[in-house]
């Protein structure tokens, strides 16, 4: 697996960081305060505490920069843009995804060298959409924050072989069947990039593309193994 480097703690450097740690890549967290310091090394993460203007001459030693990927998760939008600018001056081939708070601020992010720029509660607002304009959403969402622990997200890549290869999502009808909701496609094509269901594109899913699904954990058994 490409080894990870996530800079800061918060609540969605944290989930950034858990995640590839499931999906078992070697992830490495940089903080610039003792309070995050201390979260992510009790929570069993390998952890440095950093300077924003730090020369970043440790990672090139530290990792192969061409499979590294850095995340930039900080709180501000102003460090995040002075971090990608500092790890693009430093290393032209480094992957790096910026968040934002705001489009305008993943613009400028992007021009200060960022592969990716995320705005977040753009993010969280395609979620929100997608609750307001589907009522059968509004109750699944209603059951996970009040009522039902049972619900989980999960993500499946598409095979070769699967129904679902080269099919628009649109024209997709296994998961009502299952009750199952899908959240979110990843072109593979676009590496990290995300089309939420909520923005309306009819995707059309290649192998490779991978499905974030919300569901029951025996629904989305079920569900896995109708596509497979």
């Amino acid at each position: 697996m490409k080894p990870i480097a996530v800079f800061g703690y918060n609540e969605y450097a944290k989930e950034i960081a858990v995640n590839f740690r499931l999906a078992g890549s070697p992830i490495h967290v940089y903080v610039i305060d003792e309070a995050s310091f201390k979260r992510a090394k009790e929570e069993g993460f390998d952890v440095e505490l950093v300077e924003l203007d730090d020369d970043w001459l440790e990672i090139g030693e530290k990792f192969d920069v061409k499979r590294l990927s850095c995340f930039c998760a900080l709180d501000d939008d102003a460090q995040n843009v002075f971090l990608t600018i500092s790890l693009r001056a430093e290393y032209a081939d480094l992957f790096i995804v910026s968040l934002a708070t705001s489009k305008d601020s993943a613009n400028k992010l992007h021009l200060a060298g960022a592969n990716k720029a995320i705005a977040k509660l753009e993010t969280t607002a395609n979620v929100i959409t997608e609750c307001l304009e589907k009522p059968a959403v509004v109750e699944v969402m209603n059951e996970i924050m009040y009522h039902n622990q049972e619900l989980r997200l999960a993500q499946y890549t598409v095979s070769e072989s699967s129904v679902l290869a080269h099919k628009k999502l649109h024209d997709i009808r296994l998961h009502e069947e299952f009750d199952v909701i899908i959240l979110a496609v990843a072109d593979r094509e676009l590496e990290a990039e995300f089309s939420f269901t909520s923005a309306g594109h009819n995707h059309l899913i290649d192998p490779g593309d991978v499905l974030v699904v919300m569901g029951r954990e025996k629904d989305l058994e079920q569900f896995e193994k109708a596509i497979a």
